[in-house]
């Protein structure tokens, strides 16, 4: 946590009632709750630990226990209308494992509690033609070759349907390996939860995981016994988007690959690169 994710946590606090039409009234009474949460806010926590705090606070001031949910089903169903183009891209790629990375990363912009905002028509057309600024992806394939189990930790509901793409290539490139795709024990934010992960069948590709974790980001001390189990028995992690970086990146005790778009400054200066930016990153505080 830094000063600047307090202001973003409690500004997306304004943003969900924006999104769902709330009014005034109880706008009020949201951004009251958060705020006097505020003093409670750690700068020793995580900002995913911070927002499965307030998240629910603001889904029961709202009466839902699935803030998001309406958006989770239409950024899906948007993701979907981008697959013919999405496979056509990578079938013409030359190097097809780099081409299905970049369409995973292209999902990574649907991201409901970004400060940033892209334009998914736009990323989509542009990201296949756009440079890694950290590029470890050659070391991932290596690693891939030898590897038997694999994890992917999902992040938003709608970037799930291109994480789909990228685990129907890895398994197609390398069948040896046995796939995890992880997702949150419980709806937080627009974070993929077992309900969007079974309706795209992602089961058909991977194992799906319950993380057991009510936090926007994979935090290891919440996880569940099987979550626990398969994480430790991983040959290699792959981790989408920002909040598990967060989550994971001082903790992670696997080898684990960052892919992401860069959507916040504090984020662009913990990686030493810009907001914008798309990476493939290789940790090191793992073993």
């Amino acid at each position: 946590m830094t000063p600047t994710c307090v202001t973003c946590i409690f500004s997306q606090a304004l943003r969900v009632c924006e999104t769902l039409g709330v009014d005034d009234a109880t706008t009020k009474k949201v951004l009251d709750a958060v705020g006097c949460s505020v003093p409670e806010w750690s700068f020793d926590e995580t900002p995913p630990q911070v927002a499965a705090r307030v998240y629910p606070m603001i889904a029961e001031i709202l009466e839902t226990d699935d803030i998001y949910r309406d958006f989770k089903e239409e950024a899906t169903e948007h993701a979907k209308a981008f697959l013919p183009y999405i496979e056509a891209m990578i079938d013409k790629s030359v190097d097809t494992f780099h081409a299905a990375l970049k369409a995973a990363v292209a999902g990574n912009v649907i991201d409901l509690a970004a400060t940033e905002r892209f334009d998914l028509e736009e990323e989509v057309a542009k990201v296949f033609e756009t440079p890694f600024a950290i590029d470890d992806s050659g070391e991932m394939r290596e690693m891939l070759r030898s590897a038997s189990e694999v994890l992917v930790i999902g992040d938003n509901a709608g970037e799930h349907i291109f994480d789909k793409v990228l685990m129907q290539r890895l398994k197609t490139l390398f069948p040896q390996i046995r796939l995890g795709y992880v997702v949150r024990g419980v709806p937080i934010i627009n974070d993929v939860t077992l309900k969007e992960a079974e309706d795209a069948g992602i089961g058909e590709v991977a194992d799906i995981i319950d993380s057991g974790v009510d936090t926007p980001g994979l935090d290891l001390s919440r996880m569940g016994e099987e979550m626990r189990r398969r994480y430790e028995s991983a040959d290699l992690i792959i981790s989408k988007g920002m909040g598990n970086y967060e989550s994971l990146n001082d903790t992670s005790t696997r080898p684990t690959f960052y892919l992401l778009k860069v959507k916040c400054n504090v984020v662009a200066a913990s990686l030493g690169r810009e907001v914008g930016d798309i990476i493939c990153y290789k940790g090191e505080n793992d073993v």
